[in-house]
């Protein structure tokens, strides 16, 4: 089965045609992706393809292939949000190190401190952005942390 659409018109297509149950529809995709990679040691996209291999319904393979962009997407904006978190970790494991720097003068700490924290500041503010961005489906649960770094 090869489909002629990508995976947001597939998600747009479950919410038309299911629209009080395209979320469980997605979680229940999701569930048996996982599955399948589980049981076979399969990447998401083997597993999409063996899912639609086996699977006969047009509509179940819609909904599946619209529960592993979800999936996907979820999986690079979490990526996304870890790395500018270590980053954000990285700057401030400069900026502790500036406070204890006896050799540098009050202006340039002043200069880097200054620095440093709007970086931070530039980070949470990307962070919270992927985070307004991250499709949450169902009964998930999602913290959301803002301002971590503010003082």
């Amino acid at each position: 089965m090869q489909f002629t659409y990508n995976g947001s018109e597939a998600v747009e297509m479950l919410k038309t045609h299911f629209p009080k149950t395209w979320e469980q529809e997605i979680t229940d995709g999701q569930t048996f992706i996982k599955a399948l990679m589980r049981m076979y040691k399969l990447s998401p996209l083997e597993a999409l393809q063996k899912y639609l291999n086996t699977c006969g319904s047009t509509e179940k393979g819609i909904s599946t292939f619209a529960s592993l962009h979800i999936m996907l997407l979820q999986i690079k904006i979490g990526d996304e949000i870890k790395k500018l978190q270590e980053e954000q970790l990285v700057y401030g494991n400069q900026l502790t190190a500036l406070e204890g720097a006896t050799i540098i003068s009050y202006g340039d700490k002043k200069t880097l401190r200054s620095h440093y924290l709007s970086k931070q500041n530039e980070l949470q503010q990307r962070i919270e952005k992927l985070t307004f961005d991250y499709p949450v489906i169902g009964a998930e649960k999602i913290i959301v942390q803002c301002n971590l770094f503010d003082n």
